[in-house]
C-alpha cells in the first residue's frame, strides 16, 4: 500500500538548483561524496560555496527504486511533498530535521538540497570500531527525541505526522553526531491529514524496518515508526546490518534474529542483552544498561502492536539508563527539544 497526494503547482520562494549546479556542488556526483542508497534513490555530500566562505550541503537524488513498488510520476510527488513538509515552521524547528536549502526538477532530474554538513549515514556507520557506545546513545536518543516530537503532533493545528519509512539509511548524522532525518518519502499525518489515497496493496516502509505480518491492513499507526526504530536501536547496539545482499540470500532481518537470539536464550530474565562485546568493553558502557536497552528495543518490535511503547516512553526509558544520566550534557538530554 502506497500514499498518493496532489500537490499542485511547483512551490513558490524556494531556490530551484539546475542539475548542472548539482553536479558541479558535488564534483559531479563523485564516489568520493556518494554517502550511500536510501530507498529511492542515493545521496551525496557537496560544498555550496568555495573557500573561505564554504557552506557545506547534501544533495538526494531520486531514481527509480529497483525493489520497491513504483508507478511514473511517484517521485514527482515525493519531491514537492518533501518541499512543502520542509517550510512548516513549527516542523522544521527541532533540531533532527534537515534544513531545505532548494530543489532540482529539471529534465527527469529529481533531487533536494539540504543546508548542512553532513558526516555519515547511521548504516554506513553501524559496524565500524570507532562509532562508540556514548555516540551510538546520542543518536538512539536524538531520533527517539524526533519521533516523539513527530507523533506528538507539535505543528498544531495538524494531527501527528507518521514516518512510515524509517531505516538506518535516511538518518545522517553532522560531526557532533547530531541525527538528522533526511527522508519523508511515505510520511502521512500532519499538514498532510487531508487528501490521502491507499491505490495499491505494497507494503509501507523499508524492508528489514516493517512488520510484515501487520502490513497492509490499512490501518495507520505511529507504531509503525516504533516497530522501525526498534530495528535501529537493535543494529545500532548489536552492529548488525542487513544488506541487500543479505536481502537477497534470505538471511533473516535484525528483528528476526533478535527474536530468535531471545528465544534461544536460556534463562529468559533481565541479564539478557544484545549489546555487542566491544561497546561492552569501553569505559562509558554499564551492564546495566544492555539489558535495559535490549529490552526496550525488543518492546518497540513487539509483534503486538498495541503492546509496543510509545516514542515518549522509549525516549524517557532512554533516560534511565546510566550512560544517559553520566554524560546528559554530550547526549544532548537537556535540550529544549528532547
Amino acid at each position: 500500500m502506497r500514499f498518493f497526494r496532489r500537490c499542485g503547482k511547483e512551490p513558490r520562494n524556494v531556490i530551484k538548483v539546475s542539475y548542472t549546479k548539482l553536479a558541479s556542488y558535488t564534483n559531479n556526483f563523485s564516489e568520493s561524496n556518494y554517502i550511500g542508497r536510501f530507498q529511492f534513490g542515493k545521496l551525496y555530500r557537496g560544498v555550496l560555496s568555495p573557500a573561505p566562505w564554504v557552506t557545506y550541503i547534501l544533495v538526494k537524488i531520486w531514481e527509480v527504486p529497483e525493489i520497491y513498488s513504483y508507478e511514473p510520476g511517484d517521485n514527482e510527488i515525493r519531491l514537492m511533498e518533501e518541499v512543502v513538509l520542509l517550510r512548516n515552521v513549527p516542523l522544521i524547528s527541532h533540531p533532527g530535521m534537515v534544513p531545505l536549502y532548494g530543489y532540482c526538477n529539471e529534465g527527469g532530474h529529481l533531487a533536494v538540497v539540504y543546508e548542512f554538513k553532513p558526516f555519515d549515514s547511521v548504516v554506513n556507520l553501524i559496524p565500524k570500531d570507532d562509532f562508540t557506545w556514548l555516540q551510538r546513545i546520542k543518536v538512539s536518543l536524538g531520533l527517539a527525541a524526533l519521533l516523539k516530537f513527530m507523533h506528538a503532533g507539535n505543528s498544531s493545528p495538524f494531527k501527528p505526522f507518521i514516518v512510515h519509512n524509517l531505516d538506518a539509511a535516511h538518518i545522517i548524522l553532522d560531526e557532533d553526531y547530531n541525527p538528522k532525518l533526511c527522508d519523508f518519502g511515505s510520511v502521512s499525518g500532519g499538514i498532510f491529514n487531508e487528501g490521502i489515497t491507499y491505490l495499491s496493496d505494497c507494503v509501507i516502509g523499508c524492508y528489514g524496518y516493517t512488520n510484515v505480518g501487520a502490513s497492509g491492513t490499512g490501518n495507520c499507526s505511529n507504531k509503525e515508526d516504533v516497530f522501525a526504530y526498534g530495528v535501529i536501536l537493535l543494529s545500532l547496539i548489536s552492529r548488525r546490518v542487513h544488506t541487500e545482499e543479505d536481502r537477497k540470500a534470505g538471511v533473516p532481518f535484525i528483528y528476526e534474529w533478535a527474536v530468535s537470539e531471545y528465544e534461544a536464550f536460556e534463562c529468559q530474565n533481565n541479564k539478557f542483552s544484545l549489546v555487542h562485546k566491544s561497546l561492552s568493553e569501553g569505559g562509558d558502557f554499564s551492564p546495566s544498561d544492555g539489558y535495559k536497552i535490549t529490552k526496550l528495543a525488543l518492546e518497540c518490535i513487539n509483534g503486538v502492536e498495541h503492546e509496543r511503547p510509545t516514542m515518549e516512553q522509549v525516549f524517557s526509558s532512554l533516560l534511565e539508563l546510566e550512560v544517559a544520566k553520566q554524560h546528559a550534557d554530550f547526549l544532548g538530554a537537556n535540550n529544549a527539544h528532547a
